[in-house]
């Protein structure tokens, strides 16, 4: 496999086979994502959900998602690292906006940064874009806007938010995005989108059309054991596997089974003896340091 970091020219090169992107949220598993060659690790807010414990992206701060960024992107990855901007680190104003993409870039060593929204945040993007920050844009169903919206929704089931989602991606488009997430998007509606345009799209519960795939380490390796959406597919067991591993742990610790000679550091017969001696001599002299108190 060809090692050479991957770079915005090749994610976006017209030519190229279908984009692979992996949440990763810290060094094991970033190593794991970029041993196996996908071509973008994406930092994502859900690491609220699957890594922090919180029921929503709503309430992860930029503070914890550079904390993650950190510790995926001192793994030196070949992929091209992508860090999802929280929600409240760009809405408020395009200079906000900008001061937390730095954030990003400097503190988080990340390449790029993706933001979630269409029209509405395009100005955003721009002023991200102006300032020297690769930006990758998000539309369809926004999970920082589930607050609002409730539970998965699926973009585009019509003729009019069909053409809303067309609008959206096309203003990220003009605003400099090189990327575009659709997320729950209608896949008709996802693989017209992604014909217009002239960047990339990477789906994820958008069907085949699209230019490139996203999904969540979690779910796709099977370490979450909750509900997923239907869109997501269980590459593996590891969830299983990891509580197997460890339920044997518990039992040959309680059986004393674990550890063995085998996992001991040893030492020589003679230096026991020594160690022995030197111990009873010990216990004799506090005794006597006891009786004389």
């Amino acid at each position: 496999m060809d090692r050479s970091r991957c770079t915005l020219t090749d994610i976006t090169r017209p030519d190229r086979e279908p984009l692979v992107m992996v949440t990763a949220y810290d060094a094991a598993s970033a190593r794991l994502a970029d041993d196996a060659g996908v071509d973008l690790i994406l930092v994502g807010d859900t690491l609220a959900e699957f890594a922090l414990g919180y029921d929503s992206t709503a309430p992860v701060t930029v503070d914890e998602m550079l904390h993650h960024c950190r510790a995926v992107t001192r793994t030196r990855p070949r992929a091209l690292v992508v860090g999802d901007m929280p929600l409240g680190s760009y809405q408020v104003s395009a200079e906000e906006a900008v001061r937390n993409a730095i954030r990003f870039v400097k503190e988080g060593g990340v390449d790029a940064v993706k933001l979630e929204g269409g029209e509405v945040r395009a100005q955003a993007a721009r002023a991200i874009v102006d300032a020297g920050i690769a930006v990758m844009g998000h539309v369809g169903y926004t999970p920082q806007s589930a607050v609002s919206f409730g539970s998965h929704v699926v973009a585009g089931r019509d003729a009019e938010t069909g053409i809303q989602l067309y609008h959206d991606a096309l203003a990220l488009e003009r605003a400099g995005c090189f990327s575009i997430v659709l997320e729950a998007v209608v896949r008709a509606v996802a693989g017209r989108i992604t014909a217009e345009l002239a960047i990339p799209t990477i789906g994820i519960g958008a069907g085949a059309g699209c230019s490139g795939q996203v999904l969540v380490f979690h779910e796709l390796t099977g370490i979450h054991a909750g509900p997923s959406p239907r869109f997501v597919r269980r590459y593996g067991e590891a969830g299983a596997e990891i509580g197997q591993a460890i339920a044997a742990f518990a039992r040959d610790v309680r059986s004393r089974a674990y550890p063995d000679k085998q996992h001991a550091y040893l030492m020589p017969a003679e230096e026991i003896a020594r160690f022995d001696h030197a111990l009873a001599a010990e216990r004799r002299d506090s005794r006597l340091r006891t009786r004389t108190a």
